[in-house]
C-alpha cells in the first residue's frame, strides 16, 4: 500500500477548520466539509486528538471482536439446529430452512474473518502512514460495518432460536402459522386502506408519493403477497404431513387451511380492484415495472426465501 507521506498528513494537534483546509487542498481528498465531519470523531475541543484516535482505534477493535464472537455463536447455533432436524421427517420447508440457516452462517463467517483482516492491515498501515484522515474515515467505516454484522448475527441466531422450537412440538408450528396467517391479513388491511386512498387521488397530502408511485407500491406488494400465500399453503402441507405421522390432531389445521383460502379470495378481488383503478397515465409510467416485478416474482417458487425475493427486486429498481 502507498504511503502517505504528505504534509497533510498528521494534522493532530490543529483545529477541526485548520486540519480540514490542509487536507482538503489536495486534488484526491474531499472537501472541507466532508473532512470536517470525519475528523470530528477525534477531536476534543475541536482540536485533533491523537488520544481520540486511539480511542477509536479501541472501540473498533472491539466491536470487531464483538462481532467476530456472535458470528460465531450463530454459526454454532445452526449447528445445533442441524443436529436437532435430524430426527425430523424429510420436508421441502425444513430442508429449505436448514439450506438458508447454512447459506447465512457461512456469509457471517466470512465477513468476520474479512473484518479481522482488513482491521489488522489497517492498524499496521497506521505504522508507516501519517495519513490521520484515511485512518479515522476506514476506522469509522470498518466499526459501522462490524456493528452490521454483530446485528445480523444475532438475528441469525434468534431465528435459528426460533426454529428449533418449531422443530420441538406441534402445537409450536401450529401457533406459528396462525401468526403468518394473521400477519397476512394484517397486511391485507393496509394494502385495501391503500387502495381505499387511490380511490381518491385528492386526499393524497402534496408531501406523499403521487398517486401513480403509490398504485406501483401497492400493486407490487399485492404481487409479493401472491408468494407470501402460496409460501404458507406450502408450510400448512408440510405441518400437516408431519402432524398426521404423528397422530396429532389436525383441527386447527383445518381452520388455517379455511382463512388461507379466504386470504387468496381477498387478494384476487384487491387485485382486480388495482386493475380498475389503474389510469392510463399510471399504466404509461409504470406499465413496464409492473410487468418487471410479475417476471422477476414468476421465478420463485415455495419455500420462499423473501430475502432473495426482495433483492431481486431491488435489483429491477422496484420500490
Amino acid at each position: 500500500m502507498e504511503q502517505d507521506d504528505d504534509a497533510s498528513g498528521d494534522v493532530t494537534g490543529l483545529s477541526l477548520a485548520e486540519a480540514a483546509e490542509r487536507i482538503a487542498a489536495r486534488d484526491d481528498r474531499p472537501d472541507e466539509a466532508t473532512v470536517r465531519t470525519v475528523l470530528a470523531e477525534v477531536a476534543i475541543d475541536r482540536i485533533v486528538s491523537e488520544d481520540m484516535i486511539t480511542e477509536l482505534e479501541s472501540d473498533t477493535s472491539l466491536a470487531v471482536s464483538n462481532a467476530e464472537n456472535r458470528a460465531e455463536f450463530a454459526a454454532m447455533r445452526v449447528d445445533e439446529v442441524e443436529a436437532a432436524a435430524a430426527d425430523a421427517p424429510d420436508l421441502e420447508t425444513i430442508r429449505a430452512r436448514l439450506e438458508g440457516f447454512g447459506a447465512r452462517a457461512e456469509s457471517v463467517e466470512t465477513r468476520a474473518r474479512d473484518l479481522a483482516d482488513r482491521l489488522h492491515e489497517l492498524i499496521h498501515r497506521r505504522e508507516y502512514s501519517d495519513s490521520v484522515f484515511e485512518y479515522v474515515r476506514d476506522l469509522r467505516d470498518l466499526g459501522q460495518e462490524a456493528d452490521t454484522l454483530h446485528g445480523d448475527a444475532q438475528q441469525l441466531a434468534s431465528d435459528a432460536d426460533e426454529f428449533e422450537r418449531w422443530l420441538d412440538g406441534h402445537a409450536t408450528r401450529v401457533a406459528g402459522l396462525s401468526a403468518d396467517v394473521n400477519a397476512i391479513s394484517a397486511a391485507f388491511d393496509d394494502l385495501e386502506a391503500a387502495a381505499d386512498r387511490l380511490e381518491a387521488p385528492a386526499v393524497i397530502g402534496a408531501d406523499e408519493p403521487d398517486p401513480a408511485t403509490q398504485w406501483f407500491a401497492v400493486t407490487q406488494r399485492q404481487r409479493v403477497n401472491e408468494l407470501v400465500l402460496a409460501d404458507a399453503r406450502t408450510e400448512l402441507a408440510d405441518v400437516r404431513t408431519w402432524a398426521d405421522r404423528e397422530g396429532e390432531d389436525t383441527a386447527e389445521l383445518d381452520e388455517i387451511a379455511d382463512r388461507l383460502d379466504a386470504l387468496e379470495s381477498r387478494r384476487e378481488r384487491l387485485g382486480e380492484r388495482l386493475e380498475d383503478l389503474a389510469r392510463p397515465a399510471w399504466r404509461d409510467q409504470y406499465g413496464d415495472a409492473v410487468s418487471a416485478v410479475e417476471t422477476t416474482l414468476a421465478e420463485f417458487e415455495p419455500p420462499v426465501d423473501f430475502g432473495a425475493v426482495q433483492a431481486a427486486l431491488d435489483d429491477h429498481g422496484s420500490e
